[in-house]
């Protein structure tokens, strides 16, 4: 019985971090579309021009390009009348991130470098990494015919913060901090009412520990001071690494079958980083 190339969750994730030029077969239609909705005049306008300059949907198209994707998957960005939002509807395979959800998580940054040494753009920076990879997550569970069991909110989220942490350590910890700051401004707004406690969401204050639990498990020294600055209690982090050790596999197993195959270096997951955002 020939034996199966065992591959790691750390080159899986690089693998679908690190792609950078799309290679579809000649011919082929493409996999992945990218749509920049002009949101028309207003505050959008501006965030509208900068995405395009920056091409952060293209960034996104590369993220998933070592992926053999059975159907196209279209990325857009749109106005969305001032609500700050983000959605995937499987059945047009569209992912959509308002440019108000932008303006949002510019809003919700701080102004200044806070106590624990959060920077303005690390905010920013994290809390969009965390929205727009949780929606590509959900993308390639769907497209891909993954299967979740649990929530697959949740899985989503694991996603996001399992691709961030195939990033250098220093760089991983800014974009885990920055997400971690979004949750955390979340968390001061929300209310134990029904309507939130029965949404296919978990509780942001919930998100956001298992979000920090993953970071502290994958690396316990990197993310040591997660732990000692309370920002997760040491009772939750005892079982962090088995949790990300879990979370690591599944994700290696549920994916290893639809990647094209290249390996791909810590220089180009560098590069790539500075790409997508």
């Amino acid at each position: 019985m020939p034996m199966r190339r065992h591959v790691g969750p750390a080159v899986l994730l690089i693998w679908l971090l690190c792609a950078m030029e799309v290679r579809a077969e000649r011919g082929a239609r493409p996999q992945v579309r990218t749509v920049y909705q002009d949101p028309g005049p207003g505050d959008a306008s501006e965030i509208y021009r900068e995405v395009r300059e920056r091409r952060v949907l293209e960034g996104l198209r590369n993220l998933v390009s070592d992926l053999r994707l059975p159907r196209t998957l279209t990325l857009r960005m749109a106005g969305c009348g001032g609500e700050p939002n983000a959605w995937y509807v499987p059945r047009e395979r569209t992912v959509t991130v308002c440019y108000d959800y932008i303006r949002d998580v510019r809003e919700r940054a701080p102004s200044t470098v806070t106590p624990d040494g959060l920077t303005r753009q690390a905010a920013i920076f994290g809390g969009l990494a965390q929205v727009f990879l949780h929606e590509v997550g959900h993308a390639l569970f769907d497209i891909l015919d993954i299967p979740v069991l649990g929530r697959e909110e949740d899985a989503a989220d694991q996603f996001a913060a399992l691709v961030v942490l195939r990033l250098p350590p220093a760089k991983a910890r800014r974009v885990i901090d920055g997400g971690a700051h979004l949750f955390r401004s979340f968390t001061a707004e929300e209310t134990a009412v029904q309507a939130v406690l029965a949404d296919s969401h978990g509780l942001f204050a919930q998100r956001l520990y298992n979000l920090l639990c993953l970071a502290y498990g994958s690396d316990r020294r990197a993310f040591a001071y997660l732990v000692d600055r309370a920002s997760l209690p040491s009772e939750r982090a005892v079982e962090c690494a088995a949790e990300y050790g879990q979370a690591a596999d599944a994700m290696d197993r549920m994916l290893y079958r639809h990647l094209r195959g290249a390996r791909l270096g810590r220089g180009q997951i560098r590069r790539a980083f500075r790409w997508i955002f």
